[in-house]
């Protein structure tokens, strides 16, 4: 809308200028600010004061601008404009006239994107830091697609190496026990309640001892199915590593590499070859001696050169670009998958890695931390049923992924305004109300707009300018993947609702005009609670 409007005219007359448009602190100071002045200032050596001036001087001669705006003025070298009620009326009647599909862009032009999140290795139950993975990846493919783009949500399953290895083991150990024999279980096996459960079932199925592996990789993979399934994530594509063995992709790759000249033979093991800003850019990982290993001294595959196989696979599938999602754990691996991408002759901007941090969750005063190898860990299909898939979805959309979270069971199950997604299935049920009202009292909402003009209270306006960010909220998420600005957009259109449900009366059997209005607006108003809700992944109930 306004924002997208401006920014565009902006950069038709500054193309190389790096400039932000922000929302004012304070009202008072306008809908929206530019500290466009402020750069040209610094570039040019002049005051920010008399920039902003003349620039405002050509906005005001700009009709495409004019017909959004009452005025723009000058603060302190800040440019503020201020938003005209007849454009901010317009907004409503376009979010009436196109119903659920009000934000709907062509941005992406259609542009394929592969968009792998959670990918857990399937050597034990999902547990609950994979909810922020889920939640945000998920909610991150609905934004992308809504304006414009391809997606396809992809599950990486890492079905060969040590770890599944180290799973079947100690499966078999547990069989072992459970038949009398003594057993003593080796570092790094994993020892959970589960591994128990599994080894039961596989003695009660008659599993042999050779199928054990692949059968507890079925069992745990279609454990995390259902778990993704109950958070309301599905997956278009669940990919196994190993058939990039079974094809001979990764032994493509890697001759591949070895023939360009991007491989070095060191201590009987074989190296990506990188250079000195790379190597130090690969922080936390082995010592980079040569680079970074694709083949072990015992000959076997690391993670980097499947993961070098796979991403060659996913641009060879057809799609433009990748977008993976990490554990903040991976950040050393960024720079080494990406030198592997680009010694194949892809542009490694093709392949965009986010990092997320780490979840602690919180039960009263008690932080309860997790290690799936020892057992200690919060399962978390156990965590949606204790507090409901809207509310892990939600709490974890609310941070930004670079940030570590802890999440609150108890306000999470909490059912009063403190909890945000409440609040917002509230504010909903309060609009669904609203027209059920009408309904038993035979209020046709009509569909005119000729009353609009109306609508002049504070919070009535205030309903007005958060539908007119909507489109823009989506646009930047899109652009720079900060999808808690999503949540938080959200939270704010429902507290703002929910101000104006309890200062003024909707129903006016006195006043019909001033009821059509409002009736309008409350209409547009549930129309992007309920996008909002659904690009989520959260319900929007009738009542509560």
């Amino acid at each position: 809308m306004f924002k997208l409007k401006l920014r565009r005219q902006i950069l038709e007359k500054y193309p190389e200028v790096d400039f932000d448009i922000l929302t004012p602190p304070d009202g008072k100071m306008g809908d929206y600010s530019t500290n466009l002045a402020f750069v040209l200032a610094k570039e040019e050596k002049q005051n920010p004061k008399e920039i902003a001036r003349n620039i405002i001087e050509d906005f005001k001669k700009d009709e495409g601008l004019s017909v959004y705006i009452d005025k723009v003025e000058e603060h302190n070298g800040f440019i503020n404009f201020y938003l005209n009620q007849d454009y901010l009326k317009s907004v409503l009647v376009d979010v009436l006239e196109k119903g659920e599909k009000f934000g709907n862009s062509e941005i992406g032009k259609g542009i394929k994107i592969n968009l792998e999140f959670v990918s857990a290795n399937p050597t034990g139950p999902l547990v609950v830091v994979a909810a922020r993975a889920s939640s945000y990846g998920d909610v991150l493919g609905n934004v992308l697609k809504k304006v414009g783009y391809q997606i396809s949500k992809e599950y990486y399953i890492n079905d060969v190496g040590v770890q599944v290895g180290k799973l079947a083991q100690s499966i078999k150990l547990r069989i072992k026990e459970i038949k009398g024999e003594k057993v003593e279980f080796g570092e790094g096996l994993y020892q959970g309640e589960y591994i128990k459960e599994i080894a039961q079932e596989f003695i009660d199925k008659n599993i042999s001892e050779e199928l054990i592996q692949s059968e507890a990789i079925k069992t745990m993979v279609g454990q995390a199915k259902q778990t993704m399934d109950s958070l309301g994530v599905f997956f278009d594509e669940w990919f196994s590593e190993s058939k990039l063995h079974e094809s001979g992709e990764v032994k493509k790759v890697l001759a591949d590499l070895e023939s360009g000249g991007f491989t070095i033979d060191e201590d009987g093991a074989k190296w990506l070859k990188m250079n000195n800003e790379q190597k130090a850019t690969a922080v936390g990982g082995a010592p980079l001696k040569a680079g970074a290993v694709l083949v072990k001294s015992d000959g076997s595959a690391t993670y980097l050169l499947n993961d070098i196989a796979y991403t060659k696979n996913k641009l060879e599938r057809g799609f433009t670009s990748a977008i993976n999602i990490w554990g903040a754990d991976h950040h050393g691996d960024v720079i080494r998958l990406k030198t592997g991408v680009s010694a194949l002759g892809y542009d490694p901007d093709r392949l965009e890695i986010l990092l997320h941090q780490m979840v602690t969750l919180k039960e009263g005063d008690q932080l309860l931390r997790m290690s799936k190898r020892k057992g200690h860990f919060v399962l978390l299909g156990d965590l949606i049923r204790e507090v409901g898939k809207d509310a892990v979805r939600f709490f974890f959309l609310t941070r930004d992924l670079d940030t570590h979270m802890e999440f609150d069971v108890e306000l999470a199950k909490r059912q009063s305004k403190e909890n945000p997604v409440f609040y917002i299935q509230y504010a909903f049920a309060r609009l669904n109300s609203v027209f059920e009202k009408c309904k038993n009292q035979n209020i046709e909402i009509k569909t005119g707009v000729e009353n609009l003009k109306l609508i002049k209270e504070d919070e009535e306006l205030r309903l007005l300018k958060n539908l007119s960010k909507f489109p823009e909220v989506l646009e930047d998420i899109s652009d720079n993947y900060q999808v808690h600005h999503l949540a938080q957009y959200a939270l704010g259109l429902a507290s703002d609702f929910h101000k104006f449900y309890e200062k003024h009366h909707i129903i006016q059997e006195d006043n019909p005009e001033l009821q059509s209005a409002r009736l309008l607006l409350s209409k547009g108003v549930h129309i992007v609670l309920k996008i909002c809700l659904r690009v989520m992944g959260i319900s929007a109930p009738e009542r509560m």
